[in-house]
């Protein structure tokens, strides 16, 4: 019974990703499931039963590299995390020669989900920003008029997200990035700015029927200009020095993975 309680456990996690410009170019979006039909290999090409990869998937030794990222069929190729060759186990489900011999206690759904993204390719760098370079500051206001300087917000981490209404991919990302903010509501040292291209009607009008928990910039179209942003959305992750720690263009599933393991190396 608990073997088929977990089985069920790790069917159905799926990611995508897509992005959109100010051109209004093809939305480009790519997904795929993981489940107990998938295809899954070793490294020669011997294709695992379910219950095999399941069961060293649980040892945590090992992860689930996509063939093919943009093919949502794709068939995916278990790797050992120490590079070494993987050994599979035999159909009753004990280990093989050389196969590991003690395996692991169960994984939680939760704890496969972050297993699973972070072991998928990073989220796609923007090209607007450096990792490493300080961003220049600016100065501006809220939706509802407060005065925001970014170099008053040294000491703190700061999360920015570039987006507009009109945007799938903006509004996609959007319910993660609220369960961001509920994480770090009670930290005053997170700081989350959403710079709008939208008008303030708008963004008022759009803003009672979807909760966006960021403080909202708006008439942000200026400052996207200003850091050469013409893909959408794109976020920043600033360190408490003010230097760019993370940024990606468009949404992928391990997204708010990364910007929350970088929010937290950088409270640190």
């Amino acid at each position: 019974m608990r073997l088929i309680t977990l089985l069920l456990l790790l069917i159905l996690l799926s990611f995508g990703s897509r992005a959109q410009d100010t051109l209004k170019r093809k939305v480009v979006r790519y997904n795929y499931t993981i489940d107990e039909h998938s295809v899954v290999k070793d490294s020669s090409g011997k294709q695992f039963t379910f219950k095999e990869w399941n069961s060293l998937m649980r040892t945590r030794q090992y992860y689930l590299r996509p063939e093919n990222i943009g093919d949502a069929h794709t068939a995916f190729t278990l790797e050992k995390k120490s590079g070494q060759q993987l050994r599979y186990t035999t159909p009753g489900g004990a280990p093989a020669t050389g196969a590991i011999e003690n395996v692991a206690k169960q994984l939680s759904p939760e704890e496969v989900r972050e297993q699973f993204m972070a072991s998928l390719p990073k989220p796609v760098e923007s090209t607007y920003f450096t990792t490493g370079e300080a961003m220049s500051t600016f100065g501006t206001r809220d939706i509802n008029g407060n005065s925001i300087k970014l170099k008053d917000l040294r000491g703190k981490v700061v999360v920015l997200n570039f987006w507009f209404i009109g945007c799938p991919a903006c509004m996609q990302e959007i319910p993660e990035l609220n369960k961001l903010v509920d994480d770090y509501k009670d930290n005053s040292n997170v700081v989350f700015l959403a710079i709008a291209l939208d008008d303030s009607y708008d963004l008022k009008k759009f803003l009672k029927k979807t909760e966006f928990k960021y403080t909202i910039i708006d008439d942000g179209r200026y400052l996207a200009a200003r850091y050469k942003i013409g893909l959408y959305p794109t976020s920043v992750i600033l360190d408490k020095e003010g230097n760019v720690a993370f940024h990606t263009v468009g949404f992928a599933a391990n997204s708010p993975y990364w910007m929350r393991k970088t929010i937290n190396e950088g409270l640190k």
